[in-house]
């Protein structure tokens, strides 16, 4: 069996408009910025969902402070 021969110009009639397909290329690859919102500890902006509602200073000083706590060697009465 053989195959058909195909026009020369089969499949190169554009099915969709250049202008929407670059919108969506480009809407593809540009990154969204985190929402941000004031912190909860110091009301600076900055905190995201992700951050437990802390800007990153405030989430570093809580996490060194978790630190510090596992360090400690707990008294004996």
């Amino acid at each position: 069996m053989q195959r058909k021969d195909r026009p020369k110009n089969a499949g190169t009639e554009l099915i969709i408009d250049p202008k929407v397909l670059n919108l969506a290329r480009e809407g593809i690859f540009l990154p969204t910025p985190p929402v941000t919102f004031p912190c909860k500890v110091c009301a600076e902006d900055g905190a995201t969902e992700q951050s437990d509602g802390l800007c990153w200073v405030c989430r570093r000083l809580k996490i060194s402070a978790w630190r510090e706590i596992e360090q400690q060697v707990p008294l004996s009465e």
